[in-house]
């Protein structure tokens, strides 16, 4: 089966950055904005590698050996590191991992605040698919438990999205929605106003080796453990949870 990201409009291939014959990497889709500055880290220290950001279900069957689809263009290649969050590596064989950062569930929104997960009721809003983000299937236990009725919300015309950090801020630069779900560091780098409702949820990811990774893919793994890696995260806004060295 070949995993299609191809959408409309949307210049996907925006998260697929660097050089196809170095080391396979695949990221949860969160990452996009600090993808070029790590693959920047590792190509300074002499090793090639591409990296992909996309939704986490989709890493993850990147991770299983599916191919990747972004319109005619086919990607086969099956990543020698994958980053997911931790519960998303059960059934996955890897030699090692590692948890790094965590991140917090926001409502970015235009016009009107949104300050409770409940009001989103009253708003157009765009959600996270929960089949295959985290984020989405965090913050629909949210809003079920919480607010009751997200069949209901979503019936109601709530926008799905297929891969959300492109599509919300199109949508919300388009005047299509009031609010979106995202991560808060989206919200910081796009400059939306945003809220962090309680409860509030909070997404850990981890990175983990693969056991047919190459000498170079082993190199850049214990790279993404480094002291530069992490300040290129905080710089973003994540809080690192991993090891200091």
């Amino acid at each position: 089966m070949v995993i299609d990201v191809t959408l409309a409009g949307v210049n996907v291939l925006e998260d697929v950055v660097g050089d196809l014959s170095g080391v396979k990497i695949t990221m949860a889709g969160n990452q996009w904005f600090a993808a070029r500055d790590v693959l920047s880290i590792l190509n300074s220290s002499g090793i090639k590698a591409v990296i992909e950001t996309i939704p986490p279900g989709l890493a993850r069957r990147r991770a299983l050996g599916e191919a990747m689809r972004i319109g005619g263009l086919v990607m086969d290649y099956r990543p020698e590191i994958a980053s997911l969050p931790p519960s998303m590596l059960n059934g996955i064989e890897v030699a090692d991992s590692f948890e790094y950062v965590e991140n917090d569930v926001v409502i970015a929104y235009v016009g009107k605040p949104v300050l409770t997960w409940c009001d989103l009721r009253d708003r157009r809003v765009a959600i996270p698919n929960p089949m295959t983000e985290g984020i989405g299937a965090m913050f629909a236990k949210a809003f079920q438990d919480n607010c009751g009725g997200y069949d209901e919300l979503i019936a109601g015309g709530a926008f799905l999205t297929k891969i959300h950090h492109r599509e919300i801020p199109a949508l919300i630069n388009a005047g299509m929605i009031d609010a979106g779900i995202v991560w808060r560091t989206e919200a910081i780098y796009w400059r939306l106003d945003y809220s962090a409702p309680q409860p509030r949820l909070v997404g850990r990811l981890a990175m983990a080796l693969m056991p047919w990774a190459s000498s170079d893919a082993r190199r850049a793994y214990n790279m993404l453990k480094s002291n530069r890696v992490r300040e290129i995260y905080e710089k973003h806004g994540f809080r690192w949870v991993g090891p200091t060295t």
